[in-house]
């Protein structure tokens, strides 16, 4: 799999404990949401973000797949 980018929208802001869960992507505020974006090596990876998303009880609005 080519790498990918992906961005990974969820409701509110994050905690500072919760931002670091995510310290190789970029993370960015937008209105009354979170964006999490960054590349993707594997499909693996994509799944492994979305556990660490849901370990952290976030509430998902979008993943999608954006160009670089």
């Amino acid at each position: 799999m080519p790498d990918r980018r992906y961005e990974v929208r969820v409701t509110g802001r994050l905690s500072e404990r919760a931002r670091d869960a995510f310290a190789d992507l970029h993370v960015a505020e937008v209105n009354t949401e979170t964006v999490i974006c960054g590349v993707v090596h594997h499909d693996d990876q994509l799944h492994e973000l979305l556990e660490v998303v849901q370990s952290l009880g976030l509430h998902v609005v979008s993943v999608e797949q954006v160009t670089p």
